[in-house]
């Protein structure tokens, strides 16, 4: 409007001039004749006439100008003519309208409506004067197209646009693409360009992410702090929990995520909890990001991976079943596992509270204590005596002389008789072993014979064979219903083989329920409710005033132990030690019992200084019992003298025939796995099962520990796999396969292991795992490495 101002003003001056022309021609008569007063007034009218005639004429020419630069040939200039249309095409749009057509774009990319996303992005990118590189670089990084980011942000840095913030971008595009020479580049390129932003609020944020990426963590915790701009508070703080997960300030990591109340974050919260060991709260955010589809597939991983560390293998095992059906062989890529003992195993004072608690809790210990003092049988069941181990005997009714005549006699009657003299005498010795092997032979010359395979069961009870003492106590019990201690021991030894035979134990009920109230009737409902579990209902017990034997004394040190009766459990201890005082089994009652309400260190300091004054003959540690084994090495072990045993074993071996040395072998390859000899212990344990044929579950098993301690985990697993077909209900064995499984990508295999446990209170001990970090990072810098 100001230049058609201008342009009226100077046409008003050049109008002067032409009017006065006009004038000239009008008629110069009728001018002169006229009043000198209207002339001045006709002036003005004709003034504002010719004024219009000129605007007409003006008007009229400008037209004409306009009509011959149409025709014009150098008007028609492409260049101009792009260039108009391209101004035509730029459409303004404000940024608010801006921002919600890119959050748009971004949801529908992200939930999946990709060609309604690009098209909006193209859309988009028609208001080029409105959207900068940088920000069409951040929409498109947003929803995740990478490689069109990437070229956005290496333009806006071309062009001076955001250099730093745009290179920082440009740097995680090329994470994103796996390009890490691209990475460096743009990470580099982001330092140099960061002092240009020293003076901006937001040049601690862009340090923080620098010097993060550049994996300089120390620096980047050092400047997270000083992020203040209010609208990067997020992420500062997602920043800090990162951060200080790296160098394991697990709860300052937690701090700062427990601020953000976002929910895409309850992954890495269930993530954290699970390492500070809080593995209540870590299941409630796997739960939730697995409800809520966050990041699924580590979700499922980390939901079954706490469901297995809280002992639900029942419900990790259904979870389990369907991750595989949804993910398939690519369901443990995000956290290999590894496999380890568990350090309590071979710490003192760890070991020491296991130890303490399972004296009490476990049955196999109780269980294998009674077989250790339990008398064998010999001829018939009325002529039963009581042999202690070391070659000492205490007759059932009577004397060691009479055990003496019953046993002369023995060797004169039949071939089946006197072998079972000669295996008891052998027993008697603690050549526990080869009192079996003659047992075996026996029983092939005369399979029904009750006394036969009482004894023979006995042996394999001792040496921890618990599957054919099984066997031949339930023989036994159906060859003979009316001697009950098979029974009972049979119904004992279906538990440690998990496999509880109930209907053995209500026969043994309902009969003993209908038998005369005798001293023996007495010791086997006693003895069968220990065998239940049932200790208060053995009270009674401790108040008997029964003749002394050895399988009266242990149980009424069980029971005194179960009811924390420690005066009882202590007496009956000694009463063992002095039968028996070269035994190690007694010693070792004596120090459970004496000292089982002494602080740690004491214990340890207290169990030492009693060993010491001990004077052992070893024969039962070298060819005894398991238990003795057992007990011998586990008290070496929490009083840090494990090497003191390991020289000893040796030494015998090493003045030891071939022909007896399996029983030493056995304890030499325990006290080298707690020694951690982890090699030697391995060889050893494999010379047993392919030399020795040691093939029982529980040597299969030992092995198999031993494997995994000298990082033969393949060989670990064919060694549980034999266990598993000795001991199919053995939830040790099934709990390791299934984590060797996972360990080596067959979640398939571990699936199975793991739903053969069925339940929901199993806690191992000897296994752990946690995720492989070392394979984790390998697999990020080598992703074609993965299985």
């Amino acid at each position: 409007m100001a230049q058609e101002e201008e342009e009226i003003v100077i046409i008003e001056d050049s109008d002067a001039a032409t009017d006065a022309d006009h004038k000239g021609k009008a008629n110069v008569e009728e001018e002169i004749e006229a009043d000198k007063q209207q002339k001045k007034r006709l002036l003005i009218f004709g003034a504002l006439a010719l004024f219009l005639v000129l605007l007409i004429i003006f008007v009229a020419l400008l037209v004409i100008e306009k009509i011959k630069k149409k025709h014009n040939p150098k008007s028609l200039s492409t260049a101009t003519i792009e260039q108009r249309l391209q101004e035509r095409g730029k459409k303004k749009i404000e940024p608010s309208k801006l921002e919600h057509l890119i959050a748009k774009a971004n949801y529908l990319y992200t939930n999946g409506q990709k060609e309604q996303a690009l098209k909006l992005y193209e859309y988009i990118a028609q208001f080029s004067e409105a959207v900068s590189l940088y920000n069409l670089g951040v929409a498109k990084l947003k929803s995740k197209q990478y490689k069109e980011a990437l070229k956005n942000f290496n333009s806006a840095i071309e062009n001076g646009e955001k250099r730093c913030v745009s290179a920082i971008n440009a740097a995680v595009c090329a994470l994103y693409l796996h390009d890490r020479k691209s990475f460096q580049y743009y990470i580099n390129l982001a330092e140099a360009y960061l002092p240009k932003e020293a003076k901006s609020p937001l040049y601690p944020y862009y340090y923080t992410l620098v010097k993060f990426y550049k994996q300089h963590y120390y620096e980047a915790l050092a400047a997270v702090d000083k992020i203040e701009h209010p609208e990067y508070i997020e992420q500062k703080n997602e920043l800090k929990a990162k951060l200080n997960a790296l160098f394991n300030s697990d709860y300052n990591a937690l701090e700062a995520l427990e601020s953000l109340h976002a929910e895409q974050n309850t992954l890495q919260k269930g993530q954290l909890y699970a390492r500070v060991g809080d593995l209540n709260l870590a299941l409630n955010h796997f739960q939730n990001a697995t409800l809520r589809a966050l990041h699924p597939q580590r979700a499922a991983l980390g939901l079954i991976y706490t469901q297995l560390k809280l002992g639900n293998i029942k419900d990790a095992a259904h979870n389990l079943q369907s991750a595989n059906d949804t993910f398939g062989d690519k369901l443990l890529e995000p956290y290999p596992v590894k496999v380890f003992l568990r350090r309590s195993l071979f710490d003192p004072l760890a070991a020491q509270k296991l130890y303490r608690e399972e004296i009490v809790k476990d049955p196999f210990i109780r269980f294998s204590e009674i077989f250790y003092f339990s008398p064998y049988k010999i001829f018939n069941a009325n002529q039963t005596i009581n042999y202690i181990r070391k070659g000492n005997a205490t007759a059932y009714i009577d004397s060691i002389e009479s055990a003496e005549t019953f046993l002369k006699k023995g060797l004169k009657t039949s071939k089946v008789n006197k072998g079972i003299a000669q295996a008891i005498k052998l027993a008697l010795g603690f050549h526990i072993r080869k009192a079996n092997l003659l047992l075996q032979k026996l029983v092939d010359i005369q399979p029904k014979h009750a006394i036969l395979h009482y004894n023979l069961a006995l042996t394999y009870a001792q040496l921890g064979d618990m599957h054919n003492a099984y066997k031949h106590f339930i023989w036994s019990y159906h060859l003979d219903a009316k001697n009950y201690l098979p029974g009972i021991y049979a119904y004992m030894a279906s538990i440690l083989i998990h496999n509880e035979d109930k209907k053995l134990l209500n026969i043994l009920k309902e009969t003993l329920a209908n038998e005369d109230d005798t001293e023996q009737t007495d010791f086997y409902r006693h003895l069968l409710h220990v065998a239940q579990g049932h200790f208060l209902a053995t009270v009674d017990w401790l108040d008997n005033n029964y003749k002394t034997r050895p399988v009266y004394l242990i149980l009424s040190h069980i029971i005194a132990m179960q009811l924390s009766k420690k005066e009882q459990a202590i007496q009956s201890a000694k009463d063992l030690i002095s039968l028996t005082p070269q035994e190690i089994v007694p010693h070792a009652l004596y120090v459970h019992a004496a000292f089982k309400d002494e602080p740690a260190p004491e214990y340890a300091k207290k169990t030492a200084q009693y060993l010491k004054k001990q004077k052992f003959n070893y024969k039962d540690l070298f060819y005894g019992p398991e238990i003795t084994r057992y007990h011998f090495t586990m008290l070496h072990l929490l009083t840090g003298r494990t090497s003191k045993l390991v020289t000893l074993l040796r030494k015998h071996l090493n003045l030891t025939g071939s022909s007896e040395i399996v029983q030493s072998e056995q304890a030499l390859a325990l006290a080298l796995l707690y020694n951690k000899n982890f090699e030697e212990s391995y060889t050893l344990y494999n010379q047993l099962i392919d030399k020795q044929h040691i093939r029982d579950a529980k040597t299969l098993f030992l092995a198999s520990i031993a494997a995994i301690a000298a990082n033969h985990h393949a060989n670990a697993i064919a060694l549980l796999e034999l266990s598993k077909l000795k001991d199919r209900k053995f939830r040790e064995s099934r709990y390791a396969l299934g984590l060797l499984y996972f360990e080596v990508n067959n979640a398939r295999g571990a699936e199975i292991e793991f739903a053969h446990i069925q339940s929901n209170d199993f806690h191992s001990k000897y296994f752990n795992f946690d995720i492989d970090l070392e394979k984790l990072t390998f697999y990020k810098l080598h992703p074609d490495a993965k299985p």
